[in-house]
């Protein structure tokens, strides 16, 4: 069987040439071919390591930057929302711009979906009542997206809006334009700002809810789900609207603008409506050990005005769960729940005839599939989801790391989708027509039309990859970026192509582009698993860190090169390691850096002198070596107790240090003129969210910084602080800058990566990729090459000649255009043309 044939064959369709191309490409390129079967990492240990960056170490609180950005709108003046809006999009400016990746090609098709495209985590969806074409996609961390085209193309909703984090959204039965979305995401432990309605199907949008949404000023509560009463909806002041919470079932009956909790403070984790009598609502009471109220299914018969459980369930076997109705057996519920130990706990139908609870065969999704592709999982608490076919009770789909499917009621379940990416959050069954299923995991958005059968994914064109620090960029080439992902490896892009591509597995974390050799990259994942590979013959290498003296390390454990010498390499546990020969071997060169039981979060070195090292924890201490690590001391100046996130060493200056701290309550941004013994605060006029990532601009005159809310900007080490124009509300994971290209790129936790060039484009001849002055075969065989992976002379500037469409992207159709106009054929663009 050939290559083509397995991608057709995986896709379930036909493939364009283009598409066979581009996919024949990638398979055939060697980093590719070494990209390794790698599992991410602990749902529950990545949760409590993006705490510690969001909320400066404190367990279990969770980060309320949604609610902070809105309360810290309102207290810097109401103009300010508006500005804030007008900040996000500004043309003809020089701004931020975002460079993808839109939709990425992951791991090698065992955790992932290659040969389809992947995107970032998508935790609620919603099908259009009455158009069909129409679907919307709330993702985790990346706002929500609009498709008017069955998913061919997306447009982002709520960029500017006062989070975008996303736990479900729910369209109006009957005003299908009016949308409601619940923010926050309770997987992860991220909270949002209440519920965002629109009037006009996203244009534009409203926050309700944000005080009833916040226990105290410390903690702000995710939303799981939302349901719009089918008898009184379509109004934007009298429909009645319910939400579940991690605090209780909460009600409002003019439309979402006020509300109240209608339930003792427990945790519902889904709320679904009986599909023909609109008086009855049926509620997921979540378990919690020592609880007066235990796990139980709770009904109301008074549209959610009162409450009462209906099943009960033994808190030790049932500590989430999510249910489903259907109009094929009205009456019944069907419910799926993950034990306290994060197995499947659990199938369950319920029937208000019988007043009775049956137990579903849960035996197959329990155990690994004769594919050997996992099992239904060990995380119910993260990824769980159920739906039943509103035409046929018998048709079940449930999910957790991989999905499955019963035809026959649930007495046998079997393994669907095994080659669509693992860990499902959402699943919803289009009423009009039940043979198309859309449903998200960790790798985005994927529609069937077959009832399960066949899956297409729908990712191109969703930007929405959520990006840990570590991001690394090539030397020469401005679009040349290699960045770790939450549960989708490392992707690379090279040469102005739009294609992004695996070349790591796992929960992908630090990065390095060697900027001698830029053929040789260092890559991680969860827990400083450190690999060097080789771009041009995909060798790959796993390096030996010293696990037996130096045991603690960080999820997203940190590595850097050093900028004087590109053999060196520092990695951080506890201690600080540090090799001479590109990772073949280590020596820890530092006592435990850390207050005892914490580890090494940020490492800096000095780009102009190899013996100023600074080092900081996820538990508050920041240190420094003047000696190359020999000896190490702590700073004079009492610096906050929080995680320390980055540093940013003066470009020319050894002395000159910034240090950024995460959580929020304090100052976020200080500066150490002496080389780290003192620091001051320069925090200034920077909001009080976690600060995550620092870089110097050109020649040091500027000083940038990112947080949850986008990029400042400084020109008097953080007098006062500007924020960045182009940018949507997000969090902002790193920041890199490179002065041979006179880039500053951001990593973000959300939508993608991010960069803002400080020089003016420049007018070239496109197509005239190699600078002879000519458009001929030449040129177009090293587009062809660059796509193929091959690594072009480090002169050679492709882009922007190379897009030879001017559509601002490098693929295979730019080498054909090229090649046409060598021939002299018309191609109706822009090659052979200044631009």
């Amino acid at each position: 069987m050939t290559i083509i044939s397995r991608v057709r064959r995986a896709v379930g369709r036909q493939l364009t040439t283009q598409s066979q191309l581009t996919l024949l490409l990638l398979l055939l390129s060697p980093l590719h071919r070494a990209s390794a079967q790698e599992r991410e990492g602990d749902a529950e240990r990545r949760r409590q390591a993006l705490l510690e960056q969001w909320d400066g170490g404190a367990p279990g609180v969770e980060p309320t930057s949604g609610v902070s950005f809105a309360k810290w709108l309102q207290a810097t003046g109401g103009a300010q929302s508006a500005s804030w809006r007008a900040s996000v999009a500004v043309p003809g400016t020089q701004q931020w711009v975002s460079v993808g990746p839109r939709g990425f090609y992951g791991d090698n098709g065992f955790y992932g979906s290659l040969p389809q495209l992947d995107a970032g985590r998508i935790p609620a969806l919603a099908f259009h009542p009455t158009d069909r074409f129409t679907i919307y996609a709330g993702t985790a961390a990346g706002g929500v997206w609009k498709s008017t085209n069955e998913g061919a193309s997306w447009i982002p909703l709520t960029d500017t809006e006062c989070s975008l984090v996303t736990g479900s959204i729910t369209i109006d039965p009957v005003n299908p334009d009016i949308v409601y979305v619940g923010s926050g995401e309770v997987s992860e432990g991220t909270a949002g700002c209440g519920v965002l309605r629109s009037t006009n199907g996203g244009a534009s949008w409203t926050t309700y809810g944000a005080d009833v949404f916040t226990a105290s000023a410390a903690q702000s509560w995710a939303i799981y789900s939302i349901v719009v009463d089918r008898a009184t909806a379509g109004t934007t002041n009298a429909t009645v609207v319910l939400a579940s919470t991690l605090r209780g079932i909460m009600r409002s009956t003019n439309s979402g603008q006020t509300w109240t909790v209608v339930t003792p403070a427990l945790t519902f984790s889904d709320l679904k409506q009986h599909p023909t009598d609109p008086n009855i609502l049926y509620a997921a009471r979540v378990g919690v050990a020592g609880s007066a109220f235990p796990p139980a299914l709770w009904r109301s018969n008074d549209r959610g005005l009162t409450w009462g459980a209906v099943t009960t369930f033994p808190t030790d076997s049932v500590s989430r769960m999510e249910i489903a109705v259907s109009p094929a057996r009205p009456g019944s519920v069907w419910m799926i729940a993950g034990r306290p130990d994060r197995q499947l706990g659990g199938i369950w139908r319920w029937d208000d005839a019988t007043n009775s609870r049956s137990t579903l065969d849960a035996f197959g999704p329990r155990v690994t599939e004769p594919t050997g592709r996992l099992n239904f999982g060990g995380q119910s608490e993260y990824n769980l989801m159920i739906a039943v076919d509103p035409s046929d009770a018998d048709l079940i789909y449930i999910g957790g790391v991989r999905a499955y499917r019963s035809i026959d009621g649930g007495v046998t379940f079997r393994e669907m989708a095994e080659r669509i990416h693992v860990d499902w959050h959402s699943v919803v069954v289009d009423p009009n027509d039940p043979r198309r299923v859309l449903a998200g995991n960790d790798g985005g958005v994927f529609l069937s039309r077959d009832k399960g059968s066949t899956w297409t994914s729908l990712n191109a064109g969703l930007i929405t990859s959520l990006h840990y620090p570590g991001l690394s960029v090539h030397p020469t080439d401005p679009t040349g970026v290699l960045t770790g992902l939450q549960d989708n490896g490392t992707i690379l892009t090279r040469n102005g192509i739009a294609q992004w591509n695996g070349v790591w597995g796992g929960d992908g974390a630090y990065t390095a582009i060697d900027p001698i050799s830029p053929s040789t990259y260092y890559v991680s994942s969860q827990g400083g698993n450190l690999v060097r590979l080789n771009a041009t013959t995909g060798a790959s290498a796993r390096l030996p860190i010293d696990t037996i003296n130096d045991r603690r390390r960080a999820f997203i454990a940190p590595f850097i090169l050093d900028p004087t010498r590109n053999t060196r390499l520092y990695f951080g546990g506890s201690r600080l390691q540090r090799t001479e020969n590109q990772g073949s071997s280590w020596t820890a060169i530092s006592p435990d850096l850390t207050r005892g039981t914490g580890t090494i979060n940020a490492i800096a070195v000095s780009p102009t002198d190899s013996n100023a090292i600074f080092v900081g924890t996820n538990d508050g201490n920041v240190r420094y070596s003047r000696d190359y690590g020999a000896t190490w001391l702590a700073p004079q100046t009492a610096l906050p107790q929080r995680t320390v996130t980055d540093f940013a060493v003066h470009p020319t200056d050894p002395s000159r240090v910034v240090v950024t701290i995460g959580g929020s309550g304090g100052p976020h941004v200080y500066i150490s003129r002496d080389g780290g013994a003192n620091w001051s605060d320069i925090t200034a006029t920077l909001p009080d969210v976690t600060t995550q990532a620092v870089a110097w601009g050109p020649n040091g005159a500027s000083l940038y910084v990112g947080n949850m809310y986008g990029v400042y900007v400084s020109t008097n080490e953080g007098g006062q602080w500007t924020r960045q124009q182009g940018l949507p509300t997000i969090r902002v994971t790193d920041l890199v800058y490179n002065a041979r290209t006179n880039r500053l790129t951001a990593a973000t936790y959300g939508r993608g990566i991010w960069a803002y060039d400080f020089n003016a484009p420049g007018v070239v001849l496109r197509g005239d990729v190699n600078g002879d002055g000519q458009v001929n075969a030449a040129d177009a065989m090293m587009i062809q090459q660059a796509i193929m992976g091959v690594q072009l002379p480090s002169d050679v500037r492709l882009f922007p000649a190379a897009d030879a469409n001017c559509d601002g992207r490098m693929e295979v159709r730019d080498a054909v255009i090229v090649l046409k106009a060598a021939v002299g054929e018309s191609t109706g663009t822009c090659v052979g043309t200044r631009r």
